[in-house]
């Protein structure tokens, strides 16, 4: 059933952006670009910092209101995604749950390792970085979870994967903010909400964790991990299951958190670097 989710999602996904494409990527034709005509890619360097430092101040409004629907589907995607590359079906769910099948797939493992071959493949044709960097994550990832971790240490994996989504992609999205996006999305204008979206994000999910450095035990969920309420959470069943502490979820996490700020400084740093006096564009 799962199976046949996942692939009848793959299915309108790609009839909609099929769609869309043909009108130019937006929601009606008067948003086509121009038959022959590229418009200038416009980047502000002041775009990434302000949305960083607008998440820092209404860390609050986001994380508990207006980006609730997001950071679930960073989160739930995040433990799909692990999934997909070890080899099980999953189809994460805006209402906070990402469906696994926990038996691995031989269709699927042939079926992901087609998609990252085909996608390292344009990568190259296109010589993004980015791109390149994201096919390098995938392949790492699908030898590991396929060939290195053993089947009953796979879930341990996929619980954590959720907790790692929530910096891995807003992360990326801040980073495909400085960069083209295919033809028929019309990222020229779509990347500023998300990149804002992405921005809050990565902060609420930098403080999520941060705020129970000195604390924990009671610091992640604000009760106790062993807590009856929370024990079906991802952290409660690695320390359950799998012999974690607190102390390590929280260490992990945040040691996830910083590569995440790392690799979004770096990628500002290139684009800084790059920028021409005067010039505006982002290659």
């Amino acid at each position: 059933m799962i199976a046949f989710l996942c692939l009848l999602s793959l299915a309108i996904g790609l009839y909609l952006y099929k769609t869309v494409a043909g009108f130019g990527g937006g929601f009606s034709g008067g948003l086509a670009e121009p038959e022959g005509e590229k418009r200038a890619f416009v980047t502000s360097p002041w775009a990434v910092p302000a949305a960083l430092a607008a998440g820092w101040v209404f860390k609050g409004l986001w994380r508990e209101a207006l980006g609730f629907p997001f950071d679930v589907m960073c989160h739930e995607l995040g433990h799909s995604l692990t999934a997909w590359l070890g080899g099980r079906w999953s189809i994460p769910v805006i209402a906070g749950i990402a469906m696994t099948d926990s038996a691995p797939s031989l269709f699927l493992s042939i079926l992901v390792a087609g998609a990252i071959a085909w996608l390292s493949w344009k990568a190259v044709k296109a010589r993004s970085p980015l791109a390149l960097f994201c096919c390098a994550l995938l392949i790492t990832g699908f030898v590991h979870l396929q060939f290195i971790v053993p089947g009953k240490q796979f879930e341990e994996y996929l619980l954590l994967g959720g907790h790692a989504g929530e910096f891995v992609f807003p992360a990326l999205l801040i980073a495909a903010f400085y960069h083209r996006g295919p033809a028929g999305l019309r990222w020229d204008w779509l990347r500023y909400p998300v990149m804002v979206a992405s921005a809050f994000s990565l902060v609420g999910a930098w403080q999520f964790w941060a705020k129970a450095v000195a604390d924990p035990v009671t610091g992640i969920y604000g009760v106790s991990v062993a807590a009856r309420s929370v024990a079906g959470s991802d952290v409660a069943r690695l320390i359950g299951g799998y012999a974690w502490t607190a102390q390590l979820a929280v260490d992990r996490a945040l040691l996830l958190g910083r590569a995440a700020w790392l690799f979004v400084a770096l990628v500002y740093l290139r684009f800084a670097l790059d920028r021409k006096p005067g010039a505006g564009a982002a290659s």
